[in-house]
């Protein structure tokens, strides 16, 4: 993000924030916005044309406004107006503005559009990831009509940031969600499988995210990304945690990446190619036996991410096991059916009942003869 100069403090807005929070009373915090909101209305009818700073105070003083729940039916074209300044500051506060305040029936959509088609087109990575976080938050179906096609375009393009490629995945996302008839991939689709290969783990984070969405819409086009997903999760659970140092939370390795990518493989049925099954076998009892390992911490954050890894590798285990025997070696052993016992008894009412299914799936497959009478 681009440096705030000393410039851009919006002194005023300050000013006005203080006087709120020091009224004693709610009538004296409603004649106080009264006032401003009058003279914030003299400013944008007067004949003295407004500069670009000015425009951005008033419009932040608008939306603060709002957020204290007070209708505002005035300022939506000066924001929109904010779109096309050359500054960063300004055009944020026009994109927030606009994100926060217009619907997805206004008037002002295609001037809206328009704007955002221009910072697509700068090439600008940080106009770029403005225009894109609007056309999300907005959501509309004018806006999935009008960006639907584009959006793919910025996401699979080789000279794209990584930093774009996140919000064009996510931007995507959303507008499959609400417009999921305007969202074909077509020609894109192997372009974007490919993304789970990307080196930045932001970058497949986010893709992931899409690719499972649409899989479940089309599971047949998508098909190609279970033997990316399963060498991705292996590079992942098989690395240390000083080895993806960015990505590590409480000495769990990229723990929301590997949620999502065995969420994607439970959209699929077991590998039919022998070496990407036995890989992903491999994942799930490195994952399993990990859970049984010491803590490496003893903070709570630890163990969530632990178990959220563990939860959802047992979760595909379950979605598998109608057409394979369990694929854990460690399920073999009476160690990981206690770990699994002592886990039931401090976890949630939903990971309560993974365990159960996954202790009726050992116990049906008679891993162990004390099993059934431990049930």
């Amino acid at each position: 993000m681009p440096a705030v100069s000393k410039g851009d403090g919006m002194r005023g807005l300050a000013v006005f924030i203080s006087d709120i929070r020091n009224c004693k009373s709610k009538e004296a915090e409603i004649k106080r916005i009264n006032k401003e909101l009058a003279n914030i209305r003299s400013k944008f009818k007067g004949d003295k044309a407004l500069d670009g700073y000015s425009k951005k105070k008033y419009v932040c003083k608008l939306l603060f406004i709002f957020l204290l729940g007070h209708d505002i039916d005035f300022g939506h074209m000066e924001a929109v107006n904010l779109l096309s300044s050359n500054k960063y500051t300004e055009k944020q506060i026009g994109y927030l503005f606009i994100s926060v305040l217009v619907n997805s029936n206004s008037d002002l959509i295609s001037l809206i559009n328009n704007a955002i088609k221009n910072d697509l087109s700068s090439r600008n990575p940080t106009f770029m990831n403005l225009a894109l976080h609007c056309i999300a938050n907005v959501g509309s179906r004018e806006m999935a009509e009008a960006f639907a096609a584009e959006v793919p375009r910025i996401l699979v393009a080789g000279d794209t940031m990584d930093s774009v490629k996140q919000s064009a995945a996510l931007c995507l996302l959303r507008l499959n969600r609400t417009s999921p008839d305007l969202v074909l991939m077509g020609e894109w689709t192997a372009r974007v499988v490919h993304l789970l290969n990307d080196q930045h783990l932001g970058v497949v984070t986010a893709a992931t995210s899409l690719i499972t969405t649409l899989a479940q819409k089309s599971p047949e086009d998508f098909k190609t990304s279970v033997s990316l997903a399963v060498a991705r999760l292996s590079r992942i659970v098989s690395s240390a945690s000083t080895d993806l140092q960015d990505y590590t939370y409480y000495f769990v390795a990229a723990p929301w990446l590997s949620v999502k990518l065995l969420r994607l493989l439970q959209c699929y049925p077991p590998p039919e190619d022998g070496a990407i099954r036995g890989r992903l076998t491999e994942c799930l009892e490195t994952i399993l036996n990990k859970a049984q390992e010491p803590p490496k911490s003893k903070k709570v954050q630890h163990s969530n991410a632990k178990n959220a890894v563990l939860f959802e590798a047992i979760s595909l285990i379950i979605h598998h096991d109608r057409s394979v025997p369990l694929p854990v070696a460690a399920a073999t052993e009476d160690q990981f059916l206690m770990f699994m016992f002592d886990l039931v008894e401090s976890c949630s009412q939903r990971e309560m009942s993974v365990c159960v299914s996954v202790l009726w799936t050992c116990s049906m497959q008679c891993v162990t003869a004390a099993t059934p009478n431990r049930l």
